[in-house]
């Protein structure tokens, strides 16, 4: 069987198991994570996939690429591909291959770090401790800075946000992306382009904030 993608889309492989496992970094110590009973589809579903068919995209073939969590579903199920690769369930594993919407890609993976695609930026979220007048409250936890993030990724040949800027955004446009990469579990914040208001200029970093995910 040799799929050809239609209406702009391209074909992909997608591990299912991915998520399930977690190798401790400098060992080779391999971790199972249950995630069949969560409720959180975003934790839990395949998200990950390697570009088997770019299609009229200029994506490469063999290029790790991170997409919706709900991108891969029996409606998308084009064909299956047999493995010697054990499957955390027994037998053997078998690798998918599924039809994508480009739109549903995040992000693809180059030199071992994320590149957003058109229409996405990968940011921080900005979190402090509050105030109480002009003392820092230490005993309480920390809270995130509403509708402001931080630029850490722009796509290729992005000129429009830099790096660094401070932008304001809609609610709840932070997306949190869980992914596996060389067979760690990994999280990165995400937004889209059309989500962003303004950026401010004005908005200023200090050392009682905390920039990450």
């Amino acid at each position: 069987m040799n799929p050809k993608p239609l209406r702009g889309e391209l074909l992909v492989i997608v591990d299912k198991e991915d998520k399930y496992s977690h190798t401790i970094a400098g060992t080779n110590i391999k971790l199972f994570i249950d995630k069949d009973f969560g409720w959180n589809e975003r934790e839990k579903n395949a998200v990950n996939a390697i570009v088997k068919d770019p299609g009229k995209t200029n994506l490469k073939e063999g290029t790790p690429i991170v997409c919706w969590h709900n991108s891969f579903t029996e409606h998308s199920l084009i064909d299956t591909i047999d493995t010697d690769e054990d499957s955390l369930y027994g037998g053997k594993k078998k690798l998918q291959v599924h039809k994508v919407n480009p739109k549903h890609i995040f992000f693809y993976i180059e030199n071992n770090e994320p590149i957003p695609m058109q229409g996405f930026l990968i940011v921080d979220r900005i979190y402090y401790k509050p105030k109480s007048e002009s003392i820092i409250l230490t005993d309480v936890n920390e809270q995130k800075e509403n509708n402001r993030v931080i630029v850490k990724g722009t796509p290729s040949g992005y000129d429009i946000f830099a790096i660094g800027d401070v932008l304001i955004t809609e609610t709840m446009a932070d997306y949190e992306v869980v992914y596996a990469f060389t067979g760690r579990e990994q999280r990165i914040i995400r937004i889209k382009e059309e989500d962003i208001m303004a950026i401010d200029h004005t908005f200023e970093i200090n050392e009682t904030m905390r920039i990450g995910i």
